[in-house]
């Protein structure tokens, strides 16, 4: 790891966040002023989704968490703006950070299963519905925060023995003068293995949701009959949005479940992750960036929308009437031409 890694890492941080805040800005408005939706359900999903992304994308620059493992230890710290304060401020923001990441990643499959009860039970409107999912994902995310929160009991030779690892992956020290702590524990301790349990069943229990969902919805859509041939415009806008659902569910769980996996089999089988191990960290707040990236690209509507604002459709606007006007302006010429010659 060279020398500038952190300010490197700083850079990745900062930008993800920037692309970010400009994206998922623009998908609010994409979704307040050009949306086609027949039911307003399908843009306060979109919004949530929208907002939750704008949320832990801050969280991700005041924090910046870099992950390493090595020799059987998990040792994280803070790279961001709020990092080196004091032990339970770098504690309080990882947690909050932790609490935020589990919710983005918990709502993708709750979006399925909002609309599985829209579709299949019509129960998705009922306002007991409503409050049992969102108790569900706020209970589920205090859930893995409370496991996170036991894991983070650091003690003084966990500090000692995580700084000597973060320097033997070769990352400095803060450059401002602020100390570094670290938030780590042994392999051995149930409480971080009961932790790499709950990330295992977050992304397990979401990819296991949207795929059951998926084969009640497309069963429900079979059951309907073949949409593409069907003229109304609810039942497109059914289709479109389960494909564009689709696209959102998938591209996220990648981008989340590999980082995931690989601390956890590098942590499992006591290697070194290295200088690697940073990228993969701020890998985990890209979602912030493929979420509006896969709305706008999935939805037409929004699609249509944005190619109209970022290609050269209003300047073919403007050199379509020049255009006209200098043929009309060529027609007289050549008339009056004809009738001098005459």
């Amino acid at each position: 790891m060279t020398p500038g890694v952190d300010d490197v890492h700083h850079i990745m941080e900062t930008t993800v966040y920037s692309t970010s805040t400009v994206l998922n800005i623009y998908l609010l408005y994409l979704i307040t002023y050009h949306s086609t939706f027949g039911i307003k359900l399908y843009k306060y999903l979109l919004t949530v989704d929208a907002g939750l992304d704008l949320i832990f994308g801050f969280i991700v620059l005041l924090s910046q968490p870099v992950a390493f493992t090595c020799d059987g230890y998990f040792v994280m710290k803070l790279n961001g703006f709020v990092a080196g304060f004091s032990p339970a401020s770098d504690t309080f923001f990882a947690t909050i950070y932790v609490f935020f990441l589990h919710s983005n990643i918990l709502w993708i499959p709750v979006q399925f299963f909002y609309r599985y009860l829209l579709l299949c039970k019509d129960s998705a409107r009922s306002l007991k519905a409503n409050i049992l999912i969102a108790a569900f994902t706020i209970l589920y995310s205090l859930f893995c925060l409370v496991i996170f929160v036991a894991m983070c009991e650091v003690r003084e030779e966990y500090q000692t023995v995580g700084k000597h690892i973060i320097e033997k992956n070769g990352w400095p020290m803060r450059s401002d003068g602020r100390p570094t702590y670290v938030v780590g524990s042994f392999i051995t301790e149930w409480r971080m293995m009961a932790y790499l349990s709950i990330w295992l069943t977050t992304s397990s229990f979401s990819i296991v949701t949207v795929v059951w969902c998926e084969k009640n919805i497309t069963k429900y859509f079979r059951e309907m009959g073949n949409l593409s041939n069907n003229n109304n415009n609810t039942q497109r806008m059914h289709s479109e949005f389960h494909r564009a659902l689709l696209a959102m569910a998938i591209c996220p769980l990648i981008a989340i479940t590999i980082p995931v996996y690989y601390f956890c089999t590098v942590f499992a089988f006591q290697l070194c992750s290295g200088w690697i191990s940073a990228y993969i960290t701020s890998a985990l707040s890209a979602i912030t960036v493929i979420n509006p990236l896969t709305t706008i690209f999935c939805f037409r509507c929004y699609r249509r929308a944005a190619l109209k604002h970022f290609t050269c459709d209003q300047l073919k606007k403007t050199i379509r009437p020049s255009n006209s006007i200098a043929a009309h302006t060529a027609s007289n010429t050549n008339a009056s031409e004809v009738r001098g010659t005459k």
